[in-house]
């Protein structure tokens, strides 16, 4: 699932340049592909408009990151990052857009695409997967899987 929205980290990381999220200090390489992957769930989701489906998917994964083997201080730092995140990650988006009348070229191909990515049988299990998480049916690691030494850009 972290996989997911790793292919776009450089176009995130291009579209974020100067805002807060870019230029929070880096976190440690263990939790580095958390932290990608809740940053590109803005582009996985909210982008395509299914901006509700993010936020389950982001709640998930900061979830996960809580019951990981990383230290106290690392878990604190998650959650303050991730606030920002989501203070910031939705209106740089929105910014950008305004500014620009469309993402960048990258994205905004991506945005054209996401009728197709959201008919495919992997972005249906992933959606029935948070409709669960967000009734409580469904466990946290069920909709993100992945080890807690996950790698950003790993397999």
């Amino acid at each position: 699932m972290l996989n997911r929205y790793l292919g776009s980290a450089l176009g995130l990381a291009v579209l974020l340049a100067g805002s807060a999220m870019a230029t929070t200090p880096a976190l440690p390489p263990e939790y580095s592909a958390f932290r990608l992957a809740y940053r590109m769930s803005y582009f996985g989701f909210d982008v395509c408009g299914d901006t509700a489906d993010g936020k389950l998917y982001r709640k998930a994964l900061a979830e996960k990151v809580e019951h990981c083997p990383f230290t106290p201080a690392a878990k604190a730092d998650f959650r303050r990052w991730s606030v920002e995140a989501d203070i910031f990650g939705a209106a740089d988006v929105q910014r950008y857009i305004a500014e620009h009348d469309k993402l960048p070229e990258r994205l905004d191909e991506k945005r054209v695409a996401c009728r197709k990515e959201q008919a495919t049988p992997a972005y249906q299990k992933t959606i029935a997967l948070l409709a669960g998480y967000g009734k409580g049916e469904v466990p946290y690691d069920a909709v993100v899987p992945d080890a807690c030494d996950t790698k950003a850009g790993g397999p």
